[in-house]
């Protein structure tokens, strides 16, 4: 797989963070909708195992944009950042400009140092996936108009 600058980018910032401090697992990016963008694990894993990184960021993807809505109704505003703590681990996920980052980590994890890791790191998440998002849409908006075109419909 070819990355893009920007991908490379991302890909060194997840890196940077998955290796801050024991007891992550994984961190990843992903849209709006939960469709998982990159990821960076700490060790390697298989289906077999029944982790699968996209269906950590689909379902973690609901669970923030859930938590952003209930926070909207009872007046809260926006995340700031969500942690979920399960008896064996936890989730962190905050907005980073278009799409959300999300941490997977051990019980034993430093939930202060993580926090402070996910702060520093968002504002430039921010940034370059907003750009690499709008890159990305261009392309996709180029590819439909040319699908399109009177002169290649009959091509169909």
């Amino acid at each position: 797989m070819s990355y893009s600058e920007d991908e490379l980018r991302l890909k060194k910032i997840l890196t940077l963070i998955i290796n801050s401090t024991p007891g992550l697992k994984f961190a990843l990016i992903t849209d709006d909708t939960g469709i998982t963008i990159l990821s960076q694990a700490k060790f390697k894993f298989s289906d077999q195992n029944g982790i699968s990184v996209e269906k950590i960021g689909a379902i973690g993807g609901a669970v923030f944009v859930a938590g952003e809505e209930q926070g909207h109704i009872l007046g809260y505003g926006t995340i700031d950042l969500q942690i979920t703590e399960y008896l064996e681990g936890m989730i962190f996920s905050m907005k980073v400009g278009k799409g959300v980052l999300c941490i997977v980590a051990d019980k034993n994890a430093q939930i202060g140092f993580i926090r402070a890791t996910m702060k520093k790191y968002a504002p430039k998440i921010s940034l370059i996936l907003n750009r690499y998002l709008q890159a990305d849409q261009a392309d996709l908006s180029k590819e439909v108009k040319e699908l399109f075109r009177s002169d290649s419909i009959g091509m169909l």
